[in-house]
């Protein structure tokens, strides 16, 4: 980015002296923008790394304080203790995500601005809330969302990657993954053990 700031920069430069003509300086523009994809988190585009870091911040906050929303409402029905138990690693987890990335947003000047849609807020929170669902049900729900925890977390570790400036956030961001990847590991396996076939 830095390079292509600075070619901009010269190109206005001789601009203004009258060097180059408005056709010249349009053209020169525009390739240098062609040339230059920006910063991008889950198909949204930002001109800077901050503005990125802060969005990427923001709906992570966001998921993961909807996720320990709902867990704290699955693990009120649970009916497996061993579901029960790992259901309170991950949502207490979950939680302390969403209170560290909004700290970091804070600190970087942001505001918490996100929200989960309404449509996905009345599918999710009854569905995990209840008790008529049973844990395998549950649990083969988000599974079949996350079959892939590297695909799933790639939007992430996409933006992540594109972090050179702000080595703070990049690094809290890289753990957080870690924790994420732990959370994925448990919930598939947990439900692989409650879907197994039952042996005749």
């Amino acid at each position: 980015m830095a390079t292509v700031d600075f070619e901009a920069r010269q190109l206005l430069k001789a601009y203004r002296k009258g060097l180059i003509s408005d056709e010249l300086f349009e053209s020169q523009m525009k390739e240098l923008n062609n040339g230059y994809k920006g910063y991008a988190y889950n198909g949204t585009n930002h001109a800077t790394e901050s503005e990125m870091v802060m969005h990427l911040l923001d709906e992570f906050r966001c998921g993961e304080n909807f996720a320990a929303e709902y867990l704290n409402k699955w693990i009120e029905v649970s009916d497996q203790a061993c579901v029960k138990g790992g259901l309170r690693v991950v949502q207490q987890r979950e939680a302390y995500h969403a209170q560290i990335l909004e700290a970091r947003l804070r600190e970087l000047g942001g505001v918490p601005q996100c929200t989960v849609p309404q449509t996905r807020r009345e599918k999710e929170l009854p569905f995990y809330a209840s008790s008529d669902k049973k844990d395998a049900e549950k649990l083969m729900s988000i599974a079949s969302r996350i079959s892939d925890p590297a695909a799933a977390l790639k939007p992430l570790t996409d933006a992540i990657a594109q972090i050179q400036e702000d080595q703070q956030s990049k690094e809290l961001l890289r753990s957080l993954v870690d924790d994420e990847m732990s959370s994925v590991k448990w919930l598939l396996e947990a439900c692989q053990t409650l879907n197994a076939p039952k042996a005749a």
